[in-house]
């Protein structure tokens, strides 16, 4: 059931390249929040994009940064803008491919809304499902389930959340970015709840079929891809997940083991059957190095260039 915007809300998109089907996703994304905005990472420096453009037309606010400065300083400026301008109670932020059912936000302040109501702090407030999938749970048995490691995309936070524990870690860049800032949202002891009900639709990226002696590799009855990443987002991932358990595996070892295991699986299939085998084990080694050593921001362009080729 979808219902009309609600002025406690404002979307922040990070962008970067905007797709030309974005305008369409804003125009359906606000009938239920007061205002968007959109924050494109450095690629349309030169204030050509027909889609920021486009989105201007409609009345969305673009910013448009000086660089690639990254997610993080992206969602962060747009954040900042929000604050300034409309002094909402919640901001959303969303990628620039998701897009979120009729009713997701109502269904996201109906969460929130209860679980206060039962002495619970919400810190955060995330889908339920992904393109019709529930997301893993921290555990099944709570009244108000909370996500596993839920993702910015979808995101509904209290503006007293950010006041409490501080915008996103910009030295991040990338990826890392929303898992960081679950951690310290339970380091506070606020809550990271699935919002019932909540779907989002978004992209899952790049799949190949794994492959092997050029044979499809099947487990199961079901024929397996693996979602393959340019070297430099491995060296991100890796660098990134490694500061993450530095930093937090003290306080949360259970998470980061089942965060590790995804992991490993991931790299495996990466190294065993994903493109640039070669680029991926250098990022992957380089990326162990970076964020055992502390080493954070973004990747210099000359390391970029070796771990790729």
């Amino acid at each position: 059931m979808t219902r009309q915007s609600d002025a406690r809300v404002v979307a922040i998109i990070s962008a970067f390249h905007p797709p030309e089907d974005l305008p369409e996703r804003v125009l359906e994304l606000n009938k239920q929040v007061a205002q968007t905005v959109v924050v494109d990472d450095g690629s349309d420096i030169n204030r050509s994009s027909p889609v920021l453009q486009e989105l201007e037309g409609m009345g969305c606010s673009v910013i448009r940064m000086p660089g690639n400065v990254g997610i993080a300083a992206a969602l962060n400026a747009g954040i900042d803008l929000a604050l300034k301008n409309w002094s909402p109670d919640f901001v959303l932020t969303l990628d620039q491919d998701s897009a979120l059912d009729p009713g997701y936000v109502a269904a996201a302040l109906e969460t929130f809304a209860e679980a206060k109501a039962k002495g619970i702090e919400p810190g955060l407030v995330s889908a339920q499902s992904h393109n019709g999938l529930n997301v893993p749970l921290l555990t099944r048995r709570a009244e108000f389930p909370e996500a596993f490691d839920p993702l910015q995309s979808g995101a509904l936070i209290p503006v007293s959340t950010l006041k409490s524990v501080g915008m996103m870690d910009e030295r991040l860049f990338i990826d890392c970015v929303d898992s960081e800032f679950n951690l310290r949202v339970r380091s506070h002891g606020l809550a990271t709840l699935i919002g019932k009900g909540c779907n989002m639709t978004h992209s899952l990226g790049h799949a190949q079929p794994m492959m092997l002696f050029g044979w499809h590799v099947t487990v199961l009855g079901i024929k397996r891809h693996v979602h393959s990443h340019a070297p430099f987002r491995v060296y991100y991932i890796t660098r990134n997940s490694i500061y993450l358990w530095r930093q937090y595996g003290a306080r949360f070892p259970g998470w980061l083991v089942r965060r590790l295991r995804f992991q490993m699986e991931s790299d495996i299939f990466r190294l065993l059957y994903g493109a640039n085998r070669k680029g991926q084990l250098r990022a992957l080694a380089r990326g162990c190095w970076d964020g055992w050593t502390g080493r954070l921001g973004k990747i210099d362009p000359s390391l970029q260039e070796r771990i790729s080729s």
